[in-house]
């Protein structure tokens, strides 16, 4: 032991009486500070706004807005508006999407939003039941800086919560405010919003029942359709008797009759056909007539078959009629009443005075002709009649129920949003609703499908409203009312953030400085101890008055050199990181002392490793040291570095020493911190392993090297 103090003893005279190692001394114990505390600066506070703020980011919008309900929605010009406000980030706003992309890729800027033109549509797609996402594009340079990318990538986040909180709050208010989805203007001046609301449901259960009675309608259409066409075709077989000339005429407008059969595809074209199909027999009525007259001009009278013939005709065209003008008659106004009406009396007169044919046999040729002629002129008033029933039926009433047909077919549509409601038939429906076309071409048996799901759909619909109706009396829910018509504000912002978060931070540390301050410490001392086994000697040559040394106070004598240099690091490491950068420290005594047996442990093994093996030694303390600054977990979580790390985690010294300082840095948790510190004692065992023992064997070999090294006159 007496050999140990005088080995420290005359090296620290020599030290003490050497200016340049006195210079060097103080060198090496200050460096290794200076590298702790340079880097516990640089990493004070890169995520907090005064850093980030300094970091450019492009924004352009180019959205051209919409609306909703006549009220003007710009999504995107809110985002910007809001990032005006945001002074987290260095917004740059431009523009153009042009201007935005060449900031990036010249490095102006390290990131850039472009909010695309049809931004605002996007976000209301889903009113219209078709959903489209809307799209912001986002450009960034990731060679410019390997961190920078990561904390602009913030900016993602940061416009997803302006967005949605922007458009949530200015709709909800835009809807509250106007009532816009479920109120019109007309309600907002006479009911109150709860009543507006059962109004339009109750509105829409009545365009349902309109619905299922224009599918009713379609589907007796497409029955009559054939009845229509059989009765045109019943006039045509019992006018057998005229000649060549007039039956061709008939056949022609029975190719007429079946090609029209193919070309009805909605109400207003059956309605115009069928008056077109009753002009066109009417007219030939009218040529069977006319040969008729000339026949008893030459016979004298009117024969049982044309008598016959005539009767059949007349009730048939009567029946093509009233089957035509069914959807008219007492359906739209009483102009077309009035005209219906008129024709049906025509054929009533006609039927009495073809019944007045049928018993003129025994009559005289006088009286025949007078009852033909008052049959033609009571045709030819029927079919003056008749156009001018189809020229008002062309202008009021198609209009009109094209109109008519575009509502229910919104309303159908608004129905299937609200209950969720999802058909393939129900969709064609709504689609053949919309312009009123092609209605028959789906077919009875998918119009009477899509009634029955229509019928289904009402049902709920109407539960709905029983469910609004059963509301009103809850005190609950006239609570809410009251606050939606007073405060829509509060309510808009409540809807875009309806949670509040506590956060409570456990072990909370002020800065992100502090945090890492542990990691730097721990490298500093580590650094601290490298310097000085690549300075000073680990060999003790001759000590004056000791003439025979053991390599046990050899090791011990020197190393105390190594202490004392690592202590003092250590020292002013600390105070520094106290009182110069001011870290965090819950706990500083015990901060000091994690510290300091942090600085034994290291001087002492990476003392061993040069003692034992000279400068191959030294190579082993810079790989360690490196392996420790990638895999210790001092900047990334060691769960998310390589397998091969994670599994290392537990063998590396720095891990237990700032394991250690992070208790005093953020405070304690049970005995954790003395067990950090009893897990460095490993590597103190080690260590003396490796120097007292392990250094015997190993001395002929670092000769070895050392003359080697020598040889090539290159090498120290």
């Amino acid at each position: 032991m007496r050999n140990i103090i005088r080995i420290f003893a005359s090296d620290a005279k020599r030290l003490y009486t050497n200016v340049v190692a006195v210079v060097v001394i103080i060198g090496l114990s200050v460096i290794p500070s200076l590298y702790a505390w340079f880097n516990i600066l640089s990493n004070w506070a890169p995520y907090e706004k005064a850093a980030t703020s300094q970091l450019s980011v492009a924004v352009a919008s180019a959205d051209k807005g919409t609306d909703i309900d006549g009220i003007e929605l710009n999504v995107g010009q809110l985002v910007v508006d809001n990032l005006k406000e945001n002074d987290s980030i260095n917004w740059v706003f431009l523009d153009s999407s042009y201007e935005a992309i060449e900031q990036v890729e010249s490095g102006d800027c390290y990131a850039a939003l472009v909010i695309d033109e049809n931004f605002s549509e996007g976000m209301l797609s889903f009113l219209g039941g078709d959903l489209e996402h809307p799209k912001i594009s986002y450009y960034e340079n990731e060679k410019k800086n390997a961190i920078a990318p990561k904390i602009t990538g913030k900016v993602k986040t940061t416009v997803q919560e302006e967005v949605n909180k922007a458009f949530v709050s200015t709709l909800a208010e835009t809807m509250v405010k106007a009532s816009a989805y479920i109120m019109t203007g007309e309600d907002a001046d006479t009911s109150a919003w709860s009543d507006s609301a059962l109004t339009k449901l109750k509105r829409m259960d009545s365009d349902l029942s309109t619905t299922v009675s224009i599918l009713d309608s379609y589907i007796s259409l497409i029955d009559a359709s054939s009845s229509l066409m059989s009765a045109a075709k019943s006039v045509t077989n019992e006018l057998d008797y005229i000649e060549d000339n007039s039956r061709a005429m008939l056949n022609a407008a029975g190719a007429a009759t079946e090609s029209g059969e193919e070309s009805i595809s909605t109400v207003s074209d059956m309605v115009i056909l069928s008056f077109d199909e009753v002009d066109k027999q009417l007219e030939q009525l009218q040529s069977m007539i006319s040969q008729i007259l000339k026949d008893v001009e030459t016979t004298g009278k009117v024969t049982e078959a044309q008598a016959q013939g005539l009767n059949t005709a007349v009730s048939a065209l009567q029946t093509t009629f009233q089957t035509g003008t069914a959807s008219v008659q007492g359906s739209y106004n009483s102009t077309l009443d009035g005209y219906v009406n008129t024709i049906n009396g025509n054929f009533t007169t006609m039927i009495n005075d073809v019944t007045g044919i049928q018993s003129s046999a025994s009559q005289t040729n006088k009286d025949a002709t007078a009852l033909l002629e008052n049959l033609n002129e009571e045709v030819n008033t029927a079919r003056t009649t008749l156009q001018s029933l189809k020229a008002s039926y062309q202008k009021t009433v198609s209009p009109q129920l094209n109109q008519t047909m575009s509502n229910v077919g919104a309303s159908l549509n608004e129905v299937c949003s609200i209950l969720n409601y999802s058909s393939s038939g129900i969709q064609q429906l709504s689609d053949v609703l919309g312009s009123y076309p092609d209605m028959l071409s789906m077919g009875k048996g998918n119009l009477e499908s899509t009634k029955e799901e229509i019928l289904a759909m009402q049902k709920d619909l109407q539960g709905l409203i029983s469910d609004m109706e059963k509301m009103e009396d809850n005190e609950q829910y006239k609570m809410l009312l009251k606050l939606i018509e007073t405060d829509p504000e509060f309510i808009s912002d409540f809807i875009s953030d309806p949670i509040d978060l506590n956060q409570e931070n456990i072990y909370a540390v002020e800065n992100n400085g502090s945090a890492t301050a542990p990691f730097y410490i721990v490298l500093s001392i580590w650094v601290g101890a490298l310097i000085l086994v690549a300075i000073v000697h680990t060999k003790v040559k001759s000590v004056p008055g000791v003439e025979k040394i053991t390599t046990f106070e050899e090791f011990f004598g020197r190393y105390l050199i190594f202490f004392t240099v690592g202590q003092l690091q250590t020292v002013i490491t600390v105070l520094g990181a106290l009182y110069f950068t001011q870290i965090q420290c819950e706990h500083k005594f015990l901060f000091w002392l994690a510290c300091s047996f942090t600085s034994f442990t290291f001087t002492l093994f990476l003392y061993s490793l040069t003692y034992a093996f000279e400068a191959v030694g030294e190579a082993i303390a810079v790989v360690l040291m490196v392996l420790q600054v990638a895999g210790s977990g001092g900047t990334f979580p060691v769960e998310v570095l390589p397998v091969v790390y994670q599994l290392m985690y537990k063998y590396m010294p720095f891990a237990y020493g700032m394991n250690a300082i992070r208790e005093c840095v953020a405070g304690m948790y049970k005995n954790d911190y003395w067990i950090y510190m009893s897990g460095l004692l490993t590597y103190i065992g080690v260590a003396l392993f490796i120097g007292l023992i392990l250094s015997i064997p190993c001395k002929k070999l670092n000769l070895m090297i050392k003359e080697s090294k020598e040889k090539t006159d290159l090498m120290i």
